[in-house]
């Protein structure tokens, strides 16, 4: 048993050195053939078969007589228990099971990507089962084991090595930071990371953006989020966790002029990433110093009314209800402070102002 102890060790190691993951609840329940015989039976589940995870128990369950052990129990306890433990989808898996909702159709039913924009697959049975087997395989190459996984993927269904063809391939389109993201996975960066990630969205479009700032919270768990200045035409972009506020150049001049709060918020609680930083700071400077007009203060109070008009078009249960109830608040508010000769300039100072 020491050989699968410490083969444990080196897949918990990479895992964590490059993913910056842990497993924290799941554990690894081997069964001899005996015994796994009879825990089938006992339980209703698949006696040809030779491993399985139980979410809701946090249980990897493998047949210690298989030819690719190995393999299976990346994919059982890495594969099945990171996923259940951090990705969003999992983690929500876990919940429903937990409330005794429909498992059934969280998993087999199509995805709703107005309700679920993460994941890579259709189905979430396919997003649970395809980041398993992708990583069983990961695992067998850094572990020096890939004639097992070899071994494994030559008795794998025809669907199954189709969906970890799909899966290898998404993670070369998206870097393999973007990869674990789309899944659902905490955000652990650098700048080069995002960097890397922008570039693959834009692709040779990303010759004409002068400057990439990343704002927000920053957090793990929360959605990256960038503004950029660019020749190209004004655009949002969003895949679940990566936010993209683009504006041309001369729109952005149009509203910063305009001490537009959603261009001054990011621009003055950022942090460039991408793009010459003394132009940079020289844009700044400039809006730090531009008189307020009333065509600033207009320019705000139309946008609190637009986003007013909006309003009645969003659900109480859509997320983005919550987005444009905040975009009121804030530019009415900015304009208000304008109107006093204040510069908020940022939500943080607006939040301040507000709050006292």
């Amino acid at each position: 048993m020491h050989s699968l102890d410490s083969l444990l060790q080196d897949a918990s190691s990479f895992i964590n050195s490059e993913f910056n993951l842990q497993l924290r609840k799941s554990q690894l329940k081997p069964y001899s053939f005996e015994n796994w015989q009879e825990f089938c039976q006992i339980n209703g589940f698949d006696v040809n078969s030779e491993g399985l995870y139980v979410p809701v128990s946090y249980s990897a369950y493998v047949r210690t007589d298989s030819n690719v052990l190995v393999s299976n129990l990346f994919h059982e306890l890495y594969g099945h228990g990171l996923f259940c433990e951090h990705s969003q989808i999992g983690k929500r898996l876990i919940e429903i099971i937990q409330n005794s909702g429909d498992e059934k159709g969280f998993m087999f039913d199509e995805v709703n990507l107005q309700e679920q924009p993460l994941g890579l697959a259709k189905y979430n049975i396919h997003n649970y089962e395809g980041f398993a087997v992708w990583l069983e395989a990961l695992l067998c190459e850094e572990t020096d084991n890939y004639k097992v996984w070899q071994l494994k993927r030559d008795k794998l269904p025809d669907d199954f090595v189709s969906l970890f063809e799909y899966f290898e391939d998404v993670e070369q389109r998206l870097s393999r930071f973007g990869f674990m993201s789309q899944l659902g996975f905490p955000k652990f960066y650098s700048d080069d990371k995002v960097l890397d990630v922008a570039k693959r969205v834009y692709s040779s479009a990303f010759e004409n953006i002068d400057f990439v700032v990343l704002y927000g919270s920053q957090k793990s768990e929360s959605d990256i989020d960038l503004f950029i200045i660019s020749n190209n035409p004004s655009s949002n972009y969003f895949n679940g966790w990566i936010d993209i506020y683009e504006l041309n150049r001369e729109e952005f001049n149009q509203l910063s002029n305009n001490f537009d709060i959603s261009v001054t918020d990011p621009l003055f609680t950022g942090r460039l990433i991408y793009g010459n930083r003394n132009s940079f700071e020289q844009l700044r400077n400039k809006i730090l110093n531009l008189p307020i007009t009333q065509e600033a203060i207009n320019h705000n109070n139309s946008e609190a009314q637009k986003q007013k008009k909006y309003l009645p078009h969003l659900s109480d249960t859509d997320k983005r209800r919550k987005d444009c109830l905040s975009y009121i608040d804030s530019f009415s508010q900015n304009a208000e402070q304008l109107s006093l000769g204040n510069k908020p300039l940022t939500l943080a100072n607006l939040k301040d102002i507000y709050t006292k």
